[in-house]
């Protein structure tokens, strides 16, 4: 699974007020993804922006967190 951190918090100069996350995942439902992204803001306590795709996903989102997110 990839999931790369990008946006305004891969620099520390930056400090945006979320945590941009981008993941490839098999199908799942909504419901599932909710859970993850309300899980994670619990747990950071700050806004989460979780992207979810499938791994042949060739968006531009999919490309700049590819290309310029850290992965985790």
């Amino acid at each position: 699974m990839i999931v790369p951190l990008f946006g305004s918090r891969i620099d520390d100069q930056k400090r945006g007020g979320d945590v941009d996350l981008y993941v490839e995942a098999a199908p799942h439902t909504l419901l599932d993804e909710i859970r993850c992204k309300i899980n994670l803001e619990e747990s950071l306590s700050m806004p989460v922006d979780l992207i979810v795709r499938q791994p042949v996903d060739g968006s531009l989102i999919a490309q700049i967190a590819k290309t310029q997110g850290c992965r985790l």
